[in-house]
Order: structure tokens, then sequence, then C-alpha cells
């Protein structure tokens, strides 16, 4: 018996070790801002705050150096005084020409580089082809892909000095497309846009200055109208704003065990219509390829090399000619880029890749738009291990209701957990248009249950679970039965789990996916009926009011639902007499929601309308089309 009580004593101290290493922690990586404070909330002993510089990066393109030395992402802005096509090389652009004797269009052909080198005693050669003009005019294209889109308003052409072997004739396209119809082969061009034109030129240098416009490629047409050569030292195109495109992605943030993903901030700012696109992914691994070998039986391939080893990228790298086979995104272990984040979110949104996970990675795209730039000081995000549970599965039922309805839904959650986790005890559910109530909670073992609502105008419940949900016996899928609105297609309800017993710690992602056999939606997503009506379910209240002051019926309520809006668009209220003058209006920008405008009886001048019965108009106005309603409402005193 001594012995037995022993083994007793030894599990129950190693399960509450185990249940004290769960932790209550929080994990907050901020890259960039090093000079900035940490947050607030690295001022509690519990949570672990790490600065990363941007620096520390895997791909990085399209930046100011200077900026960056200081710790901004801000895409790269040239000055009138900066000559792009001597950087066009490197950002995969560069000059095209026709091969020295021959008509196919090349990168560098016949020597272009030298058109781009910086160095006036260099210089590109060439005896024009082509076809010979009944005026003896030769004629030859060179095109310049500047790697980008720039806005552009100069061309300068430098002729070798004092050779006298200078074009008679110069043309200056743009294009926002490649001008080459096909490059490296026998094909012609597609000028674009003329922004200038020399018909007779005697020097050595021509200076062409045109409005200022937007392009990917510039063409030089040169013509002599003798059989004589051109030598050609530099050609330099200058423009002024910023680079069309600056992306950064991160590195591999190796989290060193299973970890929930919180949620992400930054601070930065841009102009309209510039966008700033940050995305995430997470994975189990550190790398998310999958590398392939040729066995050289037939078409069979091999994740293994020849020692039965796991390629990786070094394995990879390291084989033999032939033997390299394809690369491909490793799905099992890692998720897709997340669609982008909005910008205007910077003050905290989650992070919508699944988790738990090990490896996190995040990019950043902007594309100014000429003048118009953004830039980043800090991005951060948040992570708490260990997490509630292995998984949790979630799905929702059914996953296709009418439009602008109120319909009932199940929400299960199924999780996976082990003695390592602590398991949960709520359940947050997001439902973007409200909810009308939680009908019943059911699951085994399940005692007790209650709903909350953190604000009257959250769109978030939680449905609190007595006895908490944890391995074993407690640890299957959770129901939940509750009506709500769905006033857009494919309208997400995302839900979490939390541990009430872990305040500090972050909300537990639920992953879509079979939670519940006998359900065959397997989403967190809702469909609806497609509808061409942006409005619905108006109501007023009440119809005849008195605004007279003694606070009962001084105020009457327009309500309704917007449906299918995924962007902001102006919605207005309208009050007419009976004459279709218009009285008073109100107006406003949102997107599909249940809203409402309020009316007290005065026109715009701020006077009170006379007694007797009004018009009004609900209007919505978006991109596929307006939508309006009508009715009329009584003003009694």
């Amino acid at each position: 018996m001594k012995g037995k009580a022993l083994i007793l004593l030894i599990v129950a101290i190693l399960v509450q070790v185990m249940l004290a290493d769960r932790g209550d922690a929080l994990d907050i990586y901020r890259i960039g801002g090093e000079n900035q404070p940490p947050p607030p909330e690295a001022e509690n002993p519990s949570v672990n705050f790490y600065r990363v510089p941007w620096s520390d990066f895997i791909e990085k393109d399209g930046f100011d150096e200077a900026a960056f030395a200081e710790g901004i992402l801000r895409p790269l802005f040239l000055t009138p005084e900066d000559n792009i096509a001597l950087t066009s090389i490197v950002r995969g652009g560069g000059p095209y020409s026709r091969g020295c004797g021959g008509y196919q269009f090349l990168l560098d052909g016949c020597n272009a580089f030298r058109l781009v080198d910086g160095d006036v005693n260099s210089f590109y050669q060439k005896q024009p082809y082509g076809y010979v003009f009944q005026s003896g005019d030769r004629r030859s294209w060179l095109i310049f892909d500047l790697g980008g889109a720039f806005s552009v308003n100069r061309v300068r052409l430098i002729s070798n000095p004092g050779a006298s072997l200078f074009p008679d004739k110069v043309q200056i396209t743009t294009s926002m497309i490649p001008q080459i119809v096909e490059r490296g082969q026998y094909g012609g061009v597609d000028p674009g846009r003329t922004v200038f034109a020399v018909e007779e030129n005697n020097q050595d240098t021509i200076e062409t200055v045109f409005p200022t416009v937007r392009a990917t490629e510039v063409g030089v047409e040169i013509t002599v109208t003798t059989s004589r050569n051109m030598e050609i030292s530099e050609v330099e195109i200058y423009g002024e704003g910023f680079v069309n495109r600056a992306s950064y992605v991160s590195k591999f943030f190796d989290l060193e065990a299973p970890a929930i993903l919180g949620q992400m901030r930054w601070q930065g700012s841009k102009d309209d219509p510039v966008r700033v696109d940050i995305q995430s992914r997470a994975g189990k691994t550190l790398d998310p390829n999958v590398y392939w070998r040729n066995t050289g039986r037939g078409d069979e391939l091999s994740r293994f090399d020849q020692t039965g080893k796991l390629l990786d990228a070094n394995g990879y790298a390291g084989l033999k000619q032939g033997e390299a086979a394809e690369i491909t995104y490793d799905i099992d272990n890692w998720s897709f880029w997340s669609s982008p984040y909005d910008f205007a979110d910077s003050l905290g949104t989650p992070v919508v890749s699944p988790s738990p996970n090990n490896v996190f990675q995040f990019r950043i795209d902007f594309q100014p738009d000429a003048l118009l730039g953004a830039e980043l000081e800090f991005l951060e995000f948040s992570v708490t291990k260990p997490p509630f549970a292995q998984n949790a599965i979630g799905e929702i039922y059914p996953a296709e209701v009418p439009l602008g309805e109120v319909s009932q839904f199940v929400y299960t959650v199924s999780p996976t957990m082990t003695v390592n986790h602590s398991g949960f005890d709520r359940i947050d559910i997001s439902a973007p248009f409200g909810f009308v109530e939680v009908d019943s909670v059911q699951a085994t073992g399940l005692k007790d249950w209650s709903v909350a609502v953190e604000r009257p105008d959250s769109s978030l419940f939680t449905v609190q679970l007595s006895p908490r949900r944890e391995a074993g016996d407690l640890g299957g899928p959770v129901k939940v039965y509750f009506r709500a609105p769905v006033l857009r297609y494919g309208t997400p309800f995302d839900g979490w789990v939390r541990d009430s017993e872990r305040p500090l710690d972050l909300p537990q992602r639920v992953n879509p996916g079979n939670a519940a056999l006998e359900l065959a939606s397997e989403t967190l997503s809702v469909r609806t009926s497609l509808s061409a009506s942006l409005l619905a379910d108006l109501r007023v209240e009440p119809k005849v009011f008195t605004p007279n002051g003694d606070g009962v019926n001084d105020i009457s309520e327009f309500s309704f639902s917007l449906l299918q809006v995924t962007e902001d668009v102006p919605l207005r209220l309208e009050i007419f007499n009976l004459s279709g003058r218009l009285l008073h209006m109100q107006e406003d920008l949102h997107q599909s929601g249940r809203y409402n405008f309020s009316w007290d009886g005065r026109n715009d001048q701020q006077k009170l309308v006379p007694p007797g019965l009004y018009m009004y108009r609900v209007v919505a106005k978006a991109k596929n089309g307006d939508d309006q309603q009508t009715g009329t409402i009584a003003v009694v005193y």
C-alpha cells in the first residue's frame, strides 16, 4: 500500500509541475520601432517583450535605404536628379536591343548594358537594321524596361562625344505594357505613346522634356539618314515620385513550441489611395517548401536523397545535375498567405492565420501612387504558450440561409486535448450583424452555462461553461444553438476558446473543419441567397410622432439592414413635403450591417416642420447599383 501511495504522490506532483508549466505568459514581438517605448503590457512581469530589427528579413526590395537604416519602412522616392535607367537592371529590368547582325530583341542585345553603366567612355555601337524607307532612313528601337512603374518626364541621350555618330532623328515613347511584341523572338515593337520627337539633330547630347507620365517601359527609336553607325554612350531616364512597389518578407519566427497567435498591430501612415497589404502565414516547420528528386526511374519523384535522408534546402542544392525536380508548397504543415489585413486596424486586429503553430511569418507590400506614399515604423504580434488545446475545430450549420433574415444556427467546437493542456471554460463567437439569443448549449457533463456580451454594440458574445472543458470525459464537442441575421454573402462567424484562469493569455482561434460528424458544413462562414436589393427590413417607429419637446414620441427612428456591401457606401435619409421639396437630409458611410437614422421633426435650418404628412426616402449607393425605399410619416402636435 505504501508503494502505491508513493506512486500516486509522484503522479500528483508531476501533474502539478505540468500544469504550472502551462504558464500564464504573453510574448510580444516587435519588428522595428527601436526608438519607440515598449507597449503598456510589457510592464507586467509575466509578459516577455522581444525587439527585432527590420534588418532581420528574408526578402526586401524597393525601400529607401536611409530610412531603413533609421528603422522605418518607406518606399524609395526618386528625385528629379535620380537616373531611373541606371538602376533598372537591379530591379529586374534593363535595356533591350536587337542583337548585332540579328533581329531578335534581347536584354543586353549588342552590349546594350553599356547604355546604363554610367560611363560615357563606353558606348553602344549599332548599325540600324530593318526596313530602309524611301527617304533613306534606317531606324531601330531600344526598349528600356524600368523594372517597375515610375513617373517619367525627361530622357537624355548622350552619343560618343566628338565622334559625330549621333542619331539624326529620335522618338521617345512610354508604355505601361511591354512594347516588344515577343522578347527573344523575331517580333516587332508596339511603341506605346509618343511623348517626344526630334526630327532633325546634329548634337551629341539630346535632351527631351515632356509632361510627366507613368510608365514601366520607355522606348527610344533612333534613326540615321545615311548608312553610318551610331555610337551611344548613355541613355538617362528621369522623373519624380515613389517606386511603384516595395516589398518586405520577414524572417521565420521560431516560437519553439505550439503557440496561440494573438493580435497584430502596427504604427505607420499612408496617403490615399496608396495600398499597404500586410499578410501572415503560420506553420509547423522552418521551411514551407517540399523538395523533390528525380529518381531516374521514369517520372518517379522522391522526397529523399539517395541515402534515404529527407531533402531540405541544402540537400536539394547539392543534388547532381538532372536530379533536382520541382519544389512544392508544404500544404500539410503550412497555411497559405492570409488575405490582407485592413491597414486602418493598426491598433490591433486578430491574427487570422491558424493556430496553434510553431512558426510565424508576415510580409508587407507597398503600392505607392506617383507622389503619394506610405511608411511603417513598426509591426508587432503577440503569442501565448502553451495553447489551451492541441486544436479546436469548429463548424457552423446551416452554411446557407436566406439573406436578411434571422436564422437559427448550431455552432460546434470540437477540441483535441491532452493532460498537458489546461482546457477552456469560455467560447467567444463573433456574429458580425449581432445575435438575437442563445437558445441552448449542449456538451457532455455540462451542468451550467451563461451568456455575456462585453458591450451593447459588440458583435462578440461569450458562452461561459461549467465545468470547464478538459482532456478526458469533458473534452468532447460543445454545441451552441443561437439565432442571428446574415446580411452579406460569406459572412464569417469566427470563434475562440479561452480560459478564465489564465486571464493574460490570448484566446485560441477556432479553426474550421469537421467538428461534428452529423453536420456537413466544415466551415465557419455562411452563404446567402443572392439578392439585387441593398436595403431590407426598413422599420419606421413611430410613424406618427409629436416633436413638441415633452419627452414622449419626440423622435422617429428609421432602422434598416444594408446588404451585400463589403466596403463603405453612402447611405442617405431624405424628408420631403408632399409637393416634393427636400426639407431634411442625413448622410453617412457604412458597410453591410444594421443601421438607423433619427429625425426630430426639424428641417435643415433646424426649424420644426408644420404638422402634416411627409414623404421619406432611404437611399443606398453602391458600385453595382443603387437601392431605395420610400414611405410616409406623420407629424402632429
